[in-house]
């Protein structure tokens, strides 16, 4: 459940409709993120060692919690923001990992009590999902074997017992059981690879974007829904920066047969996403590679090896004055660009391209 739809005043009603979609006498684990903005503001106050800034972001969680008569929850979570403030001083290299995964433990908190204390089902809150990582502090890589034989018997012991297990994305533990992150926009990758370590039926991110769209609306024209895309495509667009998931969130699913829907909870429609290669352009995308240099992208399975597309697009480009097209991986096809307003162009140009292929 992304961050950018757990926002103040909004909290019910999502949980209520992704309980309303999913709760039919099926077991479900909800993998959360922290509240749309406390993320940014705990690295904030680490950066500037402001402590109050800690007390902001705790707060969010506590108005939210008063608001929903939780009063039990606001006052433990004042707590949690107490403890939380010794931190911004520390200078031990595991600090920052520790406290800026609180936004997702926070996150738990208060999707559990709203859970089982507002809406009566039997759920149960887990403050950490079984992932095992090293200690490489901000971006920690999985260590699969020991993960898989953690969250396995941690979620078949538990949903023996309860409906509705809540645990927060974004954070594993090391082996000497300090928080660890794994970057940001790791929650998503959390709940890919605990749909893939249980083997689940069925894994659905749930976005304020409501699925995989053929370009940025705040960029492009009329962007269009994709239905379905390939588990290859979905990780070469979240490589380039197509859609904004972790890098690696769809790596552990490639070879799984896990059925993947991204969607929102206020719609009925979203992307699936399949073993299914449907050899089209999908998705386009802009990105500063560095600064003063743009890349223009293109998804779509098999893309590189397709000479007729490329030959196709060649006409759609050639204005630019681009070198060449670069092949990025075998389903995605990039361009580079050295000017901001061109790059933009370019995009709308190719979008409308792409449109049209995609039919």
């Amino acid at each position: 459940m992304g961050g950018s739809l757990l926002t103040r005043k909004s909290v019910l009603n999502t949980i209520s409709r992704v309980i309303e979609r999913d709760f039919h006498g099926n077991k479900l684990i909800l993998v959360v993120s922290a509240m749309k903005g406390i993320t940014d503001l705990l690295i904030k106050a680490l950066d500037e060692r402001n402590p109050q800034l800690i007390d902001k972001a705790v707060q969010v969680y506590i108005d939210e919690a008063i608001d929903l008569g939780l009063d039990r929850l606001a006052k433990f979570l004042g707590f949690i923001g107490e403890d939380l403030r010794r931190f911004v001083s520390v200078g031990e290299p595991w600090i920052r990992d520790h406290v800026i995964i609180h936004g997702e433990l926070l996150s738990t908190l208060l999707v559990s009590e709203v859970l089982s204390g507002i809406m009566g089902i039997n759920a149960k809150a887990v403050y950490e999902p079984g992932i095992v990582t090293n200690q490489e502090w901000g971006n920690a890589s999985v260590i699969d074997e020991l993960s898989l034989k953690n969250v396995r018997e941690k979620y078949m012991r538990l949903l023996s017992k309860y409906d509705i297990i809540v645990t927060p994305g974004f954070l594993g533990i090391s082996m000497d059981g300090r928080y660890t992150s794994l970057g940001r926009g790791g929650s998503d990758y959390t709940a890919s690879l605990i749909a893939s370590y249980l083997n689940a039926s069925r894994l659905t991110f749930y976005t304020d974007s409501g699925g995989v769209l053929s370009g940025d609306p705040k960029i492009v024209e009329d962007p269009i829904l994709i239905k379905e895309i390939s588990y290859e495509e979905a990780h070469a667009a979240s490589k380039v920066g197509a859609k904004k998931f972790h890098p690696k969130t769809f790596e552990p699913l490639m070879k799984s047969r896990v059925l993947t829907l991204i969607t929102s909870p206020q719609l009925d429609s979203g992307t699936y996403i399949t073993n299914n290669c449907i050899r089209v352009p999908k998705v386009v995308s802009v990105s500063e590679v560095n600064q003063g240099l743009y890349r223009v992208s293109i998804v779509g399975c098999g893309i590189s090896l397709n000479n007729e597309v490329i030959n196709d697009l060649s006409e759609v480009v050639s204005p630019y004055g681009i070198d060449g097209i670069v092949n990025d991986d075998v389903h995605v096809i990039s361009m580079l660009v050295n000017d901001g307003d061109s790059a933009i162009d370019l995009t709308r140009d190719v979008h409308r391209w792409v449109r049209k292929w995609i039919g």
